[in-house]
């Protein structure tokens, strides 16, 4: 179990990490929102030409940068937790937490209320601007937070060995 304290750490822990994602995602949406083309529904996708060789390397350097903080952020966790001698359930629970959370902030507040209520017109790619509609598409919402779940659950795994071991 979670006790009180070990608690309103993960939580700490999963407010920055989620704050520090969300300033990264909405950064480089308006810096290019087609560095994350690959998230849009299909029908904008389609409707947008493919990357180009630049923005296919700004993306990857913005995705080098997301996955390091994510996992450096996981990492810290197991980190802090391996010397409390906690149990393999409870490790496993603080570390899916984490990673929950972040995906909830995702899926509520970047993905349903930024994107979905206020459509900025940055995050719509040009060409797409007929299409802004589809970002109130709740069924990909959903999709794509039972994705992270799963991710949530998978990737938490790992960095528990670490904890333990």
């Amino acid at each position: 179990m979670l006790d009180s304290q070990a608690l309103q750490h993960t939580l700490l822990n999963g407010t920055i990490l989620s704050l520090v994602l969300g300033i990264i995602i909405m950064g480089s949406l308006r810096y290019n929102a087609r560095l994350w083309l690959q998230d849009y529904p299909k029908p904008i996708r389609d409707a947008v030409p493919p990357l180009t060789n630049t923005e296919k390397r700004e993306r990857l350097v913005v995705g080098i940068i997301f996955m390091s903080i994510l996992f450096g952020m996981v990492i810290l966790e197991a980190v802090q937790l391996r010397g409390d001698g906690v149990s393999f359930g409870t490790a496993y629970l603080h570390l899916f937490t984490l990673l929950l959370m972040f995906n909830l902030f995702d899926a509520l507040v970047l993905d349903l209320f930024i994107l979905a209520l206020f459509k900025p017109k940055f995050a719509i790619p040009n060409g797409a601007e007929n299409l802004a509609y589809l970002f109130n598409d709740y069924r990909k919402h959903l999709t794509d937070f039972m994705k992270g779940v799963v991710f949530c659950a998978v990737g938490s795994l790992p960095f528990t060995l670490i904890v333990i071991l």
